[in-house]
């Protein structure tokens, strides 16, 4: 591996204005190795990594996760696994409605903070293991989710963790990933574009990128952690070798509802299943109608939800009543109010 300086393009997309970066690049199998050693004997996914990239805040819930707890609720699960989990945020939010949850994270370390309703629902570890594990105890789940953790796996273990996550799927199970894709997905649009000319000929190849971008450089640790880099039809297709079948028409639907509570880097989301026969019971009438009578709806949701004390209105609460009304709310009302804002905003 070597570092290498360059810059990212200048197309105005997202983060790409031409400024500097450095590189990492991957010229063997064994560099991904290495960099998951660094990664791990530096302590880098500890407390204050959940905090600087996952937006955690001491007693405050992440404002999308509150989302993301109601988008699978319409999905109607009754036992989730999240794997890499983090506090628990999801599975907090979805456990006082009677869902079964189990949430897997590499770090003991997050145990400490995990919300008190799921403490004992957390298992820390390799999820590998530990799926294996809980399917070697009989344990099915119907909704098993994925946030943001497979560009974490090295690259010869990715199938690896993908089979040992269909091992404990029920038959109807739905799958929910999260996965920073880069390039146009079929359904979710652009939400990553190609930040580096050095890996354009691995994008429009659709294989995975040699160059990562350096977070840090003593020892070399690429950003966020993430050890995969690649186009979103990639993604999909180690998906599919494992019998998953992905169901669009269900992620347009949620997407119509739910985008405007998360940020880009959530939006780039797949749902898939194991035999769409087997789920439609689940899907079939999904949130028919207009998107906005479904976020009105949420409102009640959210009023429960503080009422109980699982989100504040002074925190996460805020943020979330804020993007709702602004889709709710008439015309005139939103004029109304951008025009009393701009006379009340100092300077």
């Amino acid at each position: 591996m070597k570092l290498v300086k360059s810059h990212y393009l200048a197309d105005g997309k997202l983060y790409n204005h031409g400024q500097e970066t450095t590189l990492i690049q991957v010229e063997a199998p064994e560099d991904y190795e290495a960099l998951l050693h660094n990664i791990f004997s530096t302590g880098y996914y500890d407390r204050n990594y959940f905090e600087s990239h996952s937006g955690l805040r001491g007693d405050r819930k992440v404002p999308h996760f509150w989302a993301m707890a109601q988008m699978l609720r319409t999905l109607r699960p009754r036992a989730v696994l999240d794997v890499g989990c983090g506090r628990g945020d999801v599975l907090s939010l979805l456990e006082p409605h009677g869902v079964q949850v189990t949430g897997i994270d590499f770090s003991e370390d997050v145990r400490s903070v995990t919300w008190p309703n799921v403490r004992e629902h957390y298992l820390a570890g390799d999820f590998a293991e530990r799926c294996r594990e809980l399917a070697r105890e009989g344990r099915r789940f119907d909704t098993l989710c994925a946030f943001d953790i497979w560009e974490h796996l090295l690259p010869r273990r990715l199938h690896e963790y993908i089979s040992a996550l269909v091992s404990v799927a029920s038959e109807d199970a739905l799958f929910v990933f999260v996965v920073p894709a880069f390039g146009t997905d079929r359904v979710f649009g652009e939400q990553f574009p190609l930040e580096m000319e050095e890996n354009r000929a691995r994008f429009e190849a659709r294989e995975p990128f040699e160059f990562l971008c350096a977070e840090r450089l003593e020892p070399p640790i690429p950003a966020s952690g993430h050890l995969i880099w690649a186009h979103t039809e990639w993604w999909e297709r180690q998906f599919v070798q494992h019998g998953l079948e992905r169901l669009p028409d269900v992620e347009r639907r949620l997407h119509a509802v739910f985008d405007l509570f998360f940020p880009h880097s959530v939006r780039s989301f797949y749902v898939f299943c194991r035999d769409p026969r087997a789920v439609q019971p689940r899907t079939r009438h999904l949130l028919p109608g207009p998107a906005l009578v479904h976020r009105a709806r949420l409102f009640q949701h959210m009023a429960e939800d503080i009422r109980a004390r699982r989100i504040t209105l002074s925190g996460e609460g805020r943020e979330l009543l804020r993007k709702t009304v602004s889709t709710l709310a008439p015309a005139p009302v939103k004029r109304a109010w951008r025009t009393l804002r701009g006379l009340v905003r100092p300077g």
